[in-house]
């Protein structure tokens, strides 16, 4: 019994330790650690109009904040956050 159980781990972590690496399904991005939600590729959106971003170009996950909008504090590390100001223009694209 206790080697069934033993095997049974063993099995899991495999299985665990390959389900975050390599690149996201279904759009988009790989992942690297200097850029893990792909920002720099994003960053030539700093200065234009918040009012031209499609949220569809981004990879899914992304958050794009706008003033006012409420928004979770969490950081993860592999999110993309687009952020517009009061402007209305494009202030900053980073992870988090």
């Amino acid at each position: 019994m206790k080697r069934l159980l033993f095997i049974s781990m063993i099995a899991l972590a495999g299985c665990q330790a390959g389900a975050g690496a390599g690149a996201k399904q279904g759009g988009a991005v790989a992942q690297n650690e200097d850029d893990p939600c792909a920002a720099v590729k994003f960053a030539s959106l700093v200065g234009t109009q918040g009012s031209d971003v499609n949220e569809s170009m981004f990879p899914d996950g992304t958050r794009v904040l706008r003033p006012g909008m409420v928004m979770t504090m969490d950081y993860r590390g592999d999110r993309l956050n687009v952020v517009i100001g009061e402007s209305g223009k494009v202030e900053r694209v980073h992870c988090g």
